[in-house]
């Protein structure tokens, strides 16, 4: 069965062809006993990556019990106040592991070993492998409650169905799950890009919003309800240009989440011109979402338009241009059709057409050079460094989509130790796929009391942050997943901690004792609570920027309750507190 499924899977990343089903009898049903509502769908375009598994609703509350779905052993627990919050993974002895986050609560062994780990080790957060022999569990055991940890937004289940042996996600829907979805997709729209400077579409060269007729499709017994918009003008187009689509799916009528579809194609005078399917993927690909969108508009609008063009360093397998990168030329005076075909799981269509008039482009009007001067050449494909005074920057093979130069701009210290060296790219300014590395020297003037206490800054506009930053002699190091502005500035303040249920020397009357936390630059990463001297465990949660600590803990009468906070450049506080118990 797993030299089958790896086989299938090899050929979905080469050709992505329609996927067979995967389902067997240890995946059709749902890890948690409710009906399949998705508040998220697998491979939806999210920042920086794509969606890894199914969000499950779990009717707003938290506390539903979660069962695995076929015997195994839980090979990893990882606990953070951010991401997937508390996370638990199965690995199954048929070659998958399934995965579940944003967990209240582990059950049973799983729960003491948690509990027993944090102790121990005085930590809250920790990612660890277990052996195989570890603790096993059972089909149909219960083995933790859903929750609202991590980065979640309510509560809910995010589920996921991965190889075992190189932790690749599948769409846990190709397993045979059993929901009901009469509901068409939507197509929400197309736009036109022209390919280069002079290529013009309906006489300017600008992106074009087209607003076509829909035609909705579904399976026999569909509510779906589509409003038509029809547009019966023809679209001019003079040369080089691509298409982009933003379309999503809804399984209920009332929901208001906008789940990814499963598959669009673009059709051009009836030929298929292009196809995007995402059945499953690796992490190491999910930034080059970046490279398939209309990049400048999600970040306006978070509004993700799939395009058809391919960069060149682009090598996803997701999206399949049949013709010429995805570009679209006709170089003669006739009518032509676009018609997108848009589809979810359940085998519901939407189309769309558009009619395109073409006329003749005329080559001698190409600009061949569409650089400025100021650009340094940089390369897709290859290693690239950028020395100048005071500044270095370095890039690895593919990372960045296609040739282009990259502008340099040494601005005047604005509030920082050191100017601000801003780096961009000028023709497709996407964020890089891996990160790059950068230098800042250390101004003498610096007393070296404060060396310690220096982190390098990545600033875009007014949002400043600080990169992870190592210090190598009178240069700071560090590493970014963003282009901008980088500059070195100074952290000598510590974090702060402020109570949110409680006042010093009075009675606690809540069953739980919480604390605000904050700094003001490189970030709070490490913090310790003792109760009467004693370590506690301190629950982290990002999203409130709070540490939760269990009343219980007190006994009757004064007890005394000590906080520590460090930052990332060794700034501490510690405050201590007189709470009464009865």
């Amino acid at each position: 069965m797993l030299c089958v499924v790896i086989l299938l899977l090899l050929d979905w990343t080469t050709s992505v062809a329609q996927p067979t089903s995967l389902a067997n009898n240890n995946y059709t049903a749902l890890p948690i006993r409710l009906e399949l509502s998705l508040a998220g769908g697998f491979a939806e375009i999210r920042s920086n990556h794509f969606h890894s598994g199914l969000d499950i609703r779990t009717g707003g509350k938290e506390g539903e019990p979660v069962y695995a779905p076929a015997d195994g052993y839980v090979s990893r627990i990882n606990i953070s106040a951010w991401g997937g919050g508390k996370v638990l993974y199965i690995t199954h002895p048929d070659g998958y592991r399934t995965v579940y986050m944003h967990l209240s609560a582990f059950c049973g062994k799983i729960g003491e070993f948690v509990k027993n780990y944090q102790y121990s080790n005085h930590t809250f957060a920790f990612d660890i492998d277990l052996p195989a022999d570890s603790i096993r569990v059972c089909k149909g055991q219960m083995i933790a409650l859903t929750g609202n940890t991590g980065g979640s937004a309510g509560p809910h289940l995010h589920y996921e169905i991965r190889l075992a042996h190189n932790d690749q996600p599948i769409n846990p829907l190709y397993f045979g799950l059993k929901y009901n979805d009469n509901i068409a997709p939507t197509i929400a729209g197309i736009k036109l890009y022209p390919a280069n400077s002079t290529a013009t579409i309906n006489n300017r060269n600008a992106v074009y919003n087209a607003y076509p007729t829909t035609v909705a499709t579904t399976k026999k017994g569909s509510k779906n309800k589509h409003k038509t918009n029809p547009k019966t003008d023809s679209i001019t187009v003079s040369g080089p240009f691509y298409a982009g689509i933003y379309t999503y799916d809804q399984m209920e009528p009332l929901s208001h989440n906008k789940n990814g579809v499963e598959k669009i194609e673009l059709l051009v005078d009836g030929e298929l011109f292009f196809r995007y399917q995402v059945p499953t993927f690796l992490f190491e690909e999910t930034r080059i979402v970046n490279a398939l969108i209309d990049y400048p508009h999600y970040l306006r609008t978070r509004e993700y338009f799939i395009l058809t063009r391919h960069l060149h360093g682009d090598r996803n397998n997701f999206s399949t241009a049949y013709r010429n990168n995805g570009y679209i030329q006709f170089d003669d005076n006739a009518i032509h059709t676009l018609l997108y075909r848009v589809s979810d799981y359940k085998g519901n269509v939407t189309t769309r057409q558009i009619q395109i008039k073409s006329t003749p482009f005329d080559t001698s009007n190409v600009a061949h050079n569409t650089f400025l001067a100021e650009g340094e050449p940089i390369t897709y494909y290859k290693r690239f460094k950028l020395i100048r005074p005071e500044f270095s920057m370095y890039a690895e093979p593919y990372t960045v989509y296609e040739n282009d130069q990259l502008v340099y701009i040494r601005k005047k210290n604005q509030g920082f130790l050191t100017d601000i060296h801003h780096i961009t790219l000028k023709k497709n300014p996407l964020p890089p796929h891996q990160s790059i590395t950068v230098e800042i020297d250390i101004p003498a003037i610096i007393p070296y009391v404060l060396r310690d206490k220096l982190t390098v800054v990545c600033t875009n506009g007014k949002k400043v942050s600080a990169c992870a930053t190592t210090r190598q002699g009178d240069k700071l190091k560090a590493v970014s997943r963003t282009f901008g502005g980088f500059a070195i500035q100074v952290d000598t303040i510590p974090p702060q901690l402020t109570p949110l249920n409680f006042k010093n020397n009075q009675q606690i009357t809540s069953n739980k004792i919480k604390v605000k936390i904050s700094d003001n630059l490189t970030g709070v990463i490490s913090y310790h609570c003792e109760v009467n001297g004693q370590w506690q465990l301190a629950e982290h949660d990002g999203k409130t920027a709070s540490l939760t600590v269990e009343a219980s803990h007190l006994r009757r009468g004064n007890n005394t309750v000590k906080f520590s906070l460090s930052d990332a450049v060794g700034n501490t506080t510690i405050k201590e507190f007189t709470l009464h118990r009865k």
